[in-house]
Order: structure tokens, then C-alpha cells, then sequence
């Protein structure tokens, strides 16, 4: 077993566990905390971005009074649409991500911090901070896990697609079969476990089942709430994933360190030309352009971001 050494700064490959099987260890394996960085500028190195146009612009390197370094990406209006999408379909966008490598059969652990600035404004539209997408060529679903809010804050909806015809659009045939979905709706200062959709099945909405029934075991959250991150704090989410075509696949979520998203099953059923699969940190929003409207500025913090090949190694990076 390697010696793991917690004091670690800006780029580091992380060695993997000789408890890991070497066949499906994770095809990253990383630490990056931006400690090395210049302020105000980022240096990619190893990772790239989701590029449309705005080029590294979006991406800040800042710095806390403590003199931690951390990452902070930027979306406006009309910044990074992707130009093959049609009008009325706008976006608006600042990733930062892995470059693309084949994950099938692999165990990929994810971890990174994050803060909404106590100045951040919501909006009633899609806000994505993570994803994590096997994509293909061409690809028109969405990714495998991506966490995103949705109506002014008030919902978070951890959710995606485990397979399908990847160069087909959304449809209603293929949503039932390949999507897994659980919806969070936020009351007071806690998050409610409030709709959830497995593989082969509709929606249930279990707010109402809870309020019915009591204590419910839920079958993609054992978890029935937990409490909302306060403007300005910084949250830690770890994020699990087996890329697999049986049963032994996974996707886990952990909020600090609570779990709140767990489905076991199939992860890839796909039916198109792979090409590899990513992990994205960063803003992904629809643009307000669809309707008219002009979404104000929005700033997230990103942190420690790390990519290993399991959880106890994740753990060590980011408890410290």
C-alpha cells in the first residue's frame, strides 16, 4: 500500500492503491487545489476547457483572506454559446474539465469543494455546476450524472442518462427506459427528497408518499433531507461512478460527506460510437436569449478538485 502524503499543492498525480484492481481503476487519477497558480489567471496544465468561443476569459484564479486559492468561473450573457445550437436553444457556459478518456468497466471517484459567493443570484432556468458525460459522436443526451438548480434555487435535480441512441434527441420512450432522476425541493433551510424516477419506470413524487406514509426507504436516497449550504460556505460533494453494462454498475453523490443520491444498475447502455467520457466542473446555464430575457452574472468557487481511483484515497484529499 503507497504512503499517501496529505500535504499536497496545485497539480498531483495521485498514485493508486495497490487494493485497486489495476483493470478498472479510474483512467484520471489527480489533485488539483490552484495553489501554485497566478491570481487572476488560470494555467491549464493537465485539464482543459469546455471552449465556445469565450477562451479562458470566464476562469479567475482568486484568493481568501486565509490565502487559500481557489478557482472562480464566471458566466454572463451571451458568453460561450455553443454555435451549432439553434435559436431559441441558446446557452451559456464555463467549464473545466478532464480531457476525454474511455471509462467502461472503470470506478471513477470524484471530489471537488464549491461556494456560491453571498452574492449570487439564482434564476428560473437550468443551472449545471457538474456533469459527468459519455459522449459520443455525435451525442444529443445528456450525461451519466449531472447535478444541477432549477427555479430560482429552490430545486436541486441530481439526475441523467445510463444509455439510449446517443444521436437521437430527447424522447419520452427513451427517458423512461435509460433515465435515473431524484429531485430535491428546498423548504426553509433544508433539502426535502421530493420526486424520483428509476430505470424502466415514471416518476414517483415521494414528497407526497412521505406526507402519507411516514418513514419511506427510498430506492436512489436513503437520505429523506438535508440542510442547505448558506450563500458564501463552502460545500464538498464526492461523487462515485462505475461505468458498467450489468448490474454491478453505480452512481453515488455525497454532500459532505452525507449521501444523497445512490443507484445501483446498469450505466451504460448505449447504442452509438463512443469516444470517451469527461468530467466538468464549472456554469452551464440556458441562456435567457430563449425568452428574451438578460439572466444577470453568475459566479461560482471551485476547489480541490480530484479524480481517483476510489473513495478512501478521495477521502484523504478532501477531509483535510
Amino acid at each position: 500500500m503507497f504512503s499517501l502524503n496529505i500535504d499536497v499543492s496545485a497539480w498531483e498525480k495521485v498514485p493508486v492503491p495497490d487494493s485497486v484492481d489495476k483493470k478498472t481503476k479510474s483512467p484520471w487519477n489527480f489533485f488539483e487545489d490552484f495553489e501554485d497558480q497566478k491570481k487572476e489567471k488560470l494555467k491549464l496544465k493537465k485539464l482543459t476547457i469546455n471552449n465556445k468561443g469565450a477562451g479562458l476569459k470566464p476562469f479567475k484564479i482568486k484568493q481568501d483572506l486565509d490565502g487559500n486559492k481557489y478557482l472562480e468561473v464566471t458566466v454572463k450573457h451571451g458568453w460561450n454559446n455553443d454555435p451549432y445550437k439553434k435559436k431559441g436553444k441558446e446557452t451559456e457556459r464555463a467549464e473545466f474539465q478532464t480531457k476525454q478518456k474511455r471509462t467502461l468497466n472503470k470506478e471513477i471517484w470524484i471530489g471537488f469543494k464549491m461556494r456560491l459567493p453571498k452574492d449570487f443570484i439564482h434564476i428560473n432556468d437550468r443551472v449545471l455546476f457538474f456533469q459527468f458525460k459519455n459522449q459520443h459522436d455525435p451525442m444529443k443526451k445528456s450525461p451519466l450524472l449531472g447535478i444541477r438548480f432549477y427555479e430560482n434555487g429552490n430545486l436541486l435535480n441530481i439526475a441523467g442518462d445510463t444509455g439510449g441512441v446517443a444521436s437521437r434527441s430527447w424522447n419520452k420512450k427513451e427517458d423512461t427506459i435509460h433515465s435515473i432522476k431524484l429531485i430535491y425541493k428546498k423548504n426553509k433551510n433544508f433539502w426535502y427528497v421530493d420526486r424520483e424516477k428509476n430505470r424502466n419506470e415514471d416518476y414517483e413524487d415521494l414528497h407526497f408518499k412521505l406526507k402519507k406514509k411516514g418513514n419511506l426507504i427510498f430506492k436512489l436516497t436513503p437520505n429523506k433531507s438535508f440542510k442547505v449550504t448558506n450563500l458564501g460556505e463552502w460545500t464538498t460533494y464526492k461523487i462515485g461512478i462505475h461505468n458498467s453494462k450489468k448490474e454491478d454498475g453505480f452512481v453515488k453523490v455525497y454532500k459532505d460527506d452525507l449521501l444523497i443520491f445512490d443507484y445501483n444498475g446498469v450505466t451504460f447502455d448505449w447504442k452509438g460510437k463512443y469516444t470517451g467520457s469527461y468530467v466538468r466542473i464549472g456554469l452551464y446555464r440556458d441562456s435567457g436569449k430563449r425568452t428574451g430575457k438578460k439572466y444577470p452574472d453568475q459566479v461560482i468557487h471551485f476547489d480541490n478538485f480530484t479524480v481517483v481511483s476510489d473513495k478512501k484515497t478521495l477521502d484523504k484529499y478532501l477531509d483535510k
